[in-house]
């Protein structure tokens, strides 16, 4: 009797165990039915805004469109088209220039970060100061500097005020100075935000380390090489990522006020020529295949440093 009734209380224990897993699947299969509810929206405006045009514009570029007459179907005549094609060359070699200038874009703000972040004299306004730019539209930015950068602008004016009449040059009209002076312009206007992300960075630092490398001796520099870098390299990947995309896709409304390309094609960048290739000359087609190139440049930049953020970033959890 004794057996009986623990084997049949085994099967009720059984049966209670048997209805617990069931309805904990249960729940968990309406919970997932919930979520993929919640992430629907996101992923059909992911679906409609980014790869639907990725789509149609690989088949633009398969497509012959001059002018208003009809499309018509030429597979890859468009990328081939862009191989003898100096001025496409031109401007690729000249994102090359400006992507060589990364280094810049990214040691710059996080040393001024390090200074705001050590509060040096004056830090509170100078953590709004180096912001501000970033507000300011870049097509109003480009006005201002085409002001301040013309021939008889304010900045050639200071040059020769203070007996330096021999650097006082057409900044926008030279055949090297213009790139130069629009990559300026664009790293006056975007480095705030890398301030601004560095800080954010940083404050995870606890004060304690700083405070002992300065004990030990340890100068700005080696502090900020050796230890702050370290730390935050994964937010420095980050940044990288946004400045290769910033100075390759980012930059129209610079040139299209700042030199409009010119002079000749000295600051012509991919993503203007593809408006003046698209919209002005109505060659869509060859202007989707240039646009197509510089997707595929961008992201091979972009994933190579999204690569290397994912691995500091598992390096640093380890």
């Amino acid at each position: 009797m004794a057996r009986k009734g623990n084997t049949s209380m085994n099967t009720v224990q059984d049966g209670a165990l048997v209805s617990f897993f069931r309805r904990n699947t249960a729940i968990s299969k309406l919970h997932r039915y919930v979520g993929f509810l919640f992430v629907l929206p996101g992923l059909f405006l992911v679906l409609e805004f980014k790869f639907i045009p990725l789509i149609k514009g690989i088949w633009l570029s398969m497509l012959e469109t001059r002018g208003f007459s009809d499309p018509k179907f030429t597979g890859l005549h468009n990328y081939d088209r862009m191989l003898h094609d100096p001025t496409v060359r031109k401007t690729f070699f000249h994102a090359f220039i400006v992507v060589c200038t990364l280094p810049v874009w990214i040691l710059l703000p996080l040393i001024l970060a390090v200074l705001i972040f050590q509060k040096s004299p004056g830090w509170k306004f100078f953590r709004s100061t180096y912001f501000l730019p970033y507000t300011i539209a870049p097509i109003v930015v480009g006005i201002m500097f085409r002001q301040m950068l013309a021939p008889n602008g304010a900045l050639n004016s200071i040059l020769r005020a203070v007996g330096l009449k021999r650097f006082a040059i057409a900044w926008l009209n030279g055949p090297t100075s213009s790139l130069l002076s629009l990559t300026s312009v664009a790293l006056w206007s975007f480095f705030g935000l890398g301030v601004l992300t560095y800080l954010s960075a940083l404050s995870s630092i606890p004060l304690d380390v700083i405070e002992a490398s300065r004990l030990d001796g340890a100068g700005f520099w080696r502090m900020l090489l050796q230890i702050v870098l370290p730390l935050i390299k994964p937010m420095v990947g980050y940044w990288t990522v946004l400045c290769a995309s910033g100075v390759l896709v980012w930059m129209f409304p610079l040139i299209y006020a700042l030199t409009q390309g010119g002079p000749g094609v000295s600051t012509m960048l991919p993503e203007f020529l593809v408006f003046l290739t698209t919209f002005q000359f109505l060659d869509r087609g060859y202007g989707a295949a240039i646009g197509m190139t510089l997707f595929v440049f961008v992201a091979i930049f972009s994933g190579l440093s999204v690569r290397y953020m994912y691995h500091e970033g598992k390096g640093a959890e380890k």
